[in-house]
Formats: structure tokens, C-alpha cells, sequence
């Protein structure tokens, strides 16, 4: 009889030990944050952006042009994408990092860089820097006649990021352009973030233990 209440209670304790695992198993999460850009000769040359009138920031090199953006969503088991879904025109900043537009003014884009700078809002305390920079180089040609192309070749290194509950990686994916066309950049996130159990959660396991330790008492007594 008495094995048989210490293994009910060795099983209660052991519930509540679970209970307290899954509260700390991975969630998902939101980010939030914006982007801005610029144009450089090489990716160590500090560059900014500007902002036009309306004060939305951009970068211009030869015909093409970049447009900051803000982005936001939840991840769906540990995966985000940004700027996956393609948004038609005027809304093509919506919810991605950013967008290049490309005109047919005629230009060689070898052996130029460009300058992608996030900024991560939430989830709050990122680390290592709320500023994380991806230079890039920019490949392609412009014909004169409208035809032609850009391409900006991204290093897609997945980049670690950390922060209080979690970390998670980010990287940017290649974009290319034709003249006449505008294209969202896009780029991935896979987090892992541990939730902290509920108070709830803690009494319960601390209440099991308890009263398995005042079993184990009782039987060395008797």
C-alpha cells in the first residue's frame, strides 16, 4: 500500500514536471522593425541614406532606386518569412524589407555595394546590435533601350541573433530587377524562443516534490 501512494505521488511530481517543460518549450514570437539603405563603391565606405519630400528614405544608383519599409508578423513554428507574398503598386513597401525599383537609364552596376541596415523593434533587446548592416555587391546593366537588368547578390549567411528569451537567425535573399519593374526584398527568420513558466506552474511542481518528500519521510519511519 505504501509503494503504491509513492508511485502515485512520484507520478503527480512527474506531471508537474512536464507541465513545467511544455511552458518552457519553444513559442512563437512577433517581429517587428524597419529597414533603410544605401549605395556605396565598397562595402566598408559609410554611407546614408536620404530621405525624399516626402520623407520616406531612399537610395539611388544610376537607375535604381531603393525605398525603406517597415515590416511585422508571427512566426509559425519558429519560421517567418518577410516580404514572401508580392504586393502590387503603390502598396510594394508593405510588410517586406524594402523595395528596389529599376528605370532603363542606361548604367553598369558592376563592382558597386549596397548597404541594407534593419532595425529589429520587438521583440525588445536584440543583440548584437539593433543596426545589423548586410553589404552587398550589385551586379547587371541597363541598356539604353529599356531592356536589361540588376541583380544585388546578398551574402545569405544565415546571421544569430539573440535576446532575454530566445535567439533566432535572419537572412537577406538575392533580389533582381528589370528595367521598368519594381521587386520586394525579402528575407527569412527562424527563431527559437523559450516561454517562462507560469507561477501556477512552479507551485504545482514545488507542491508534488513536497509531497513526495514527506512520503519518503513516513516510510524510512515506519
Amino acid at each position: 500500500m505504501k509503494f503504491r501512494k509513492l508511485h502515485a505521488l512520484t507520478v503527480a511530481a512527474g506531471a508537474a514536471l512536464a507541465l513545467c517543460s511544455g511552458a518552457a518549450s519553444a513559442v512563437e514570437t512577433t517581429f517587428n522593425g524597419f529597414t533603410n539603405g544605401c549605395f556605396a563603391v565598397s562595402p566598408s565606405t559609410t554611407c546614408a541614406p536620404v530621405s525624399d519630400t516626402s520623407g520616406t528614405q531612399t537610395a539611388t544608383l544610376g537607375g535604381l532606386t531603393y525605398l525603406m519599409s517597415n515590416f511585422s508578423g508571427v512566426t509559425a513554428g519558429g519560421f517567418l518569412a518577410i516580404g514572401s507574398t508580392g504586393v502590387a503598386a503603390p502598396a510594394f513597401n508593405t510588410n517586406n524589407l524594402g523595395s528596389f525599383t529599376l528605370s532603363g537609364l542606361p548604367f553598369n552596376y558592376d563592382g558597386n555595394h549596397f548597404s541594407l541596415m534593419v532595425t529589429f523593434v520587438d521583440p525588445t533587446g536584440i543583440l548584437p546590435s539593433n543596426h545589423p548592416i548586410f553589404s552587398d555587391t550589385l551586379f547587371g546593366t541597363v541598356a539604353s533601350d529599356g531592356h536589361g537588368g540588376a541583380l544585388v547578390d546578398f551574402d545569405n549567411t544565415p546571421q544569430m541573433f539573440t535576446f532575454p528569451n530566445g535567439s533566432f537567425t535572419f537572412a537577406v535573399n538575392d533580389v533582381s530587377v528589370f528595367a521598368g519593374k519594381t521587386i520586394a526584398l525579402s528575407g527569412t527568420i527562424r527563431a527559437q524562443v523559450t516561454a517562462v513558466p507560469e507561477p501556477e506552474t512552479y507551485a504545482l511542481f514545488m507542491a508534488g516534490l513536497g509531497a513526495l518528500g514527506f512520503m519518503a519521510r513516513r516510510r524510512r519511519k515506519s
